[in-house]
């Protein structure tokens, strides 16, 4: 009787032996991963935090940031029932709702995203990345210019060092005609990301409708120089060209907009033919 209490004892030391051992593996392979997703290194991260779900399968952070990781990676449809798993476990956790909210919009699932914005704002009104999820819904999906410039302004108040505010407050001011107003953001987009050819080009198109078209063809060359093709950049540099009455260079821009199929080459060729 002794010797079967003593084996028992024995097989339940081992067993909860085994269990801390594999509970500290679990720990190195979270903070290992951590680690990684911090660095930047997403796909080396992921397997690690499957390894973590495998040995702690109720640990909502793991789940969490693997799906993190899947939306860094743009793989949504891996992340978004990796997320679904995490809220679930902690379904309070405004961050596991905003990663969810941005896979949502990214598999077009616009209107479930909406409301995981809105519930991540009111349960955290300073949420910064939760605004911009959400102009950017409103202004890609909803095209409503003035709902997402009220949502880049809130976050904007927030954290004004945030490198793409810039550039988006500059975008909807020039949609909704507010030029002046465009101008010292998109100026200060520039200064931030010297080599986005969007904020370049964003701001040829201010200048230009602020009749600055010297200052505008730098601006729009330099978005031509670092991204070649992009119409919008074309057409207003064949613009400025009009306006300041060089024939030669216009229908050079009108010539590769032909080349591109692209819709703006009739507008620019009209506008070709009334110069003097």
């Amino acid at each position: 009787m002794m010797r079967r209490k003593f084996f028992l004892f024995v097989l339940l030391a081992v067993a909860s032996a085994t269990v801390f051992a594999q509970a500290d593996k679990a720990e190195d392979y979270l903070q290992t991963a951590r680690k990684l997703r911090k660095e930047g290194k997403c796909a080396e991260a992921l397997p690690l935090f499957k390894k973590v779900i495998d040995a702690k399968p109720t640990l909502a952070a793991a789940y969490y940031e693997l799906g993190w990781c899947y939306n860094e990676m743009k793989q949504y449809d891996q992340a978004l029932p990796v997320l679904e798993n995490a809220l679930k476990l902690d379904p309070t956790n405004f961050r596991i709702i905003y990663e969810s909210g941005f896979a949502q919009y990214k598999l077009g699932k616009t209107e479930v995203a909406l409301q995981q914005f809105n519930r991540v704002l009111q349960m955290n009104a300073s949420f910064t990345k939760a605004y911009i999820a959400r102009g950017d819904l409103y202004k890609d999906a909803q095209k409503n210019t003035n709902a997402a410039l009220t949502d880049f302004l809130k976050a904007f108040s927030i954290d004004s060092t945030e490198k793409k505010l810039h550039y988006r407050i500059g975008w909807c001011y020039n949609d909704l005609g507010r030029f002046t107003e465009a101008l010292p953001y998109l100026q200060k987009a520039i200064s931030f990301e010297e080599q986005n050819y969007l904020s370049h080009s964003e701001l040829g198109f201010t200048l230009f409708s602020l009749n600055r078209y010297d200052e505008a063809i730098v601006h729009l060359q330099r978005a031509n120089s670092l991204k070649a093709g992009f119409e919008t950049t074309v057409y207003y540099l064949g613009l400025c060209f009009v306006k300041k009455q060089k024939k030669q260079e216009a229908v050079q821009k009108y010539n590769e907009l032909v080349q591109l199929n692209s819709t703006y080459a009739p507008e620019l060729l009209k506008g070709i033919k009334e110069m003097n």
